[in-house]
């Protein structure tokens, strides 16, 4: 005797040869799921056929399989669309997801462009403070240097040595000049200043040792160099002048 469960497999085979669209399954599911304890029945008690048949005539109806073939079709129908729609909001939070974490993103990295150009504005101002400080104690110093060598007196006593004048004011100022440039605070920030300074500091220095050597030894050789090194203190010093003028305007 053929057993239901034989049957059973032997319509799964048919069914799945047969029918395989969404309807066909999803109606068979349906049947299926409305008429579960004939499932139950056939699956536990495993009837003869004769069995089987009488328990499906005494529990399935026309209207329980024709319900069941309608929420198929209602479930074909619909769900698609419910599918299609449940997508398309999915979607939409992933993109309004990923909008925020990228505006999150333009905003944090907007952030640290205008940390790093307020840190950048700090650092260049931090410069330019530190550039105008440099300048003006190089302005103070140059002052201090020009009223050393009491302003342009300076100048007309150098051409004077040229003449065999040599002032007392001179050799004071010169002395007290080197003693400035010998101190702590006696040289310019400006590496270019400093420089062409050190220049005519040298000058100054090598002209106080030709007064010193020409005042006890009257000499016409040293006189002559005097003379040159007088020349060379006063052409540095025009140089030096010229480049303080042009970088500090004093």
């Amino acid at each position: 005797m053929t057993t239901f469960v034989e049957l059973l497999d032997s319509l799964k085979d048919e069914l799945h040869a047969r029918y395989r669209s969404a309807f066909w399954g999803t109606s068979l599911i349906a049947i299926l799921a409305v008429h579960w304890k004939i499932v139950v029945f056939l699956v536990i008690e495993k009837p003869s056929a004769t069995a089987a048949i009488a328990f499906v005539e005494a529990n399935a109806t026309t209207m329980s399989i024709a319900g069941a073939f309608c929420f198929a079709a209602l479930y074909v129908t619909i769900f698609p669309w419910i599918e299609y729609w449940l997508s398309k909001v999915s979607s939409y939070g992933i993109r309004a997801r990923n909008d925020f974490q990228f505006r999150e993103r333009e905003r944090n990295n907007n952030r640290r462009k205008i940390i790093a150009q307020s840190e950048e504005s700090i650092i260049g101002l931090e410069a330019k403070n530190k550039e105008e400080q440099a300048r003006l104690s190089d302005v103070k110093l140059a002052n201090s240097y020009q009223e050393l060598l009491s302003g342009e007196y300076f100048t007309r006593w150098l051409k004077d040595v040229k003449n065999g004048a040599i002032n007392s004011s001179l050799i004071n100022s010169i002395v007290n000049y080197l003693n400035k440039y010998d101190s702590i605070e006696g040289r310019f920030i400006d590496a270019d200043i400093a420089r062409i300074h050190q220049q005519f500091v040298e000058a100054l220095s090598t002209l106080h040792s030709a007064i010193s050597d020409t005042r006890h030894h009257n000499d016409i050789a040293k006189q002559a160099d005097l003379i040159r090194f007088a020349d060379g203190a006063l052409k540095e010093h025009q140089n030096y002048r010229q480049l303080v003028r042009s970088k500090l305007g004093v």
